[in-house]
């Protein structure tokens, strides 16, 4: 939570030398670590411990959800991912971030429909939150609602967790909208 990624790791090894692999501890060590490596850009070393952390505990929405996600943005294996997504939902039909990642997979996949759906209800889950918030103006733009996407997008610029870096995208997308990739 510190964001000290590469020292939250070498705690996260002693552990995992430490305990059972068949424990439910050892797939949410994992899972911690294979995050932190996730934020650091190490993604080879993040898909190992997810996926580990799976074979250990194959139903546990926040790890299938951190993982699909990490693939969809980098636009990795998109199907597995919905399919895992999927299976994360079922689960955690109320959880936005799964509910988020759900739509944002129907979106990659240019399902706009379904994934407007998802996004809708993410919103009105979390209404702070920025991302959740460009996802949807995102789709609304796709849907051709473009006075709706822009008002989405220009709630993002006014939410406290908004990052300097996503400010900027914003402001691009405000002005230019969205390519017709």
């Amino acid at each position: 939570n510190a964001e000290k990624y590469k020292e939250a790791i070498k705690y996260y090894d002693q552990i995992i030398s430490k305990i059972d692999i068949n424990s439910q501890l050892y797939a949410e060590i994992l899972y911690r670590r294979g995050s932190s490596y996730e934020r650091l850009g190490d993604y080879i070393n993040s898909d190992k411990d997810l996926l580990k952390s799976l074979k250990v505990n194959p139903g546990d929405a926040h790890v299938l959800n951190y993982l699909a996600y990490s693939w969809l943005e980098r636009e990795y294996k998109i199907d597995t991912s919905l399919q895992m997504l999927e299976k994360a939902y079922t689960t955690q039909s109320n959880d936005p971030y799964i509910i988020d990642s759900v739509g944002w997979a129907y979106y990659l996949i240019k399902d706009y429909t379904k994934a407007e759906k998802f996004l809708k209800s993410a919103v009105e889950l979390m209404p702070e939150d920025p991302i959740v918030n460009d996802h949807y103006g995102d789709i609304l733009w796709r849907l051709n609602r473009k006075i709706q996407a822009r008002y989405f997008w220009r709630n993002v610029l006014n939410l406290k967790d908004t990052k300097e870096d996503m400010k900027k995208n914003i402001n691009d997308k405000l002005i230019e909208g969205l390519n017709n990739s």
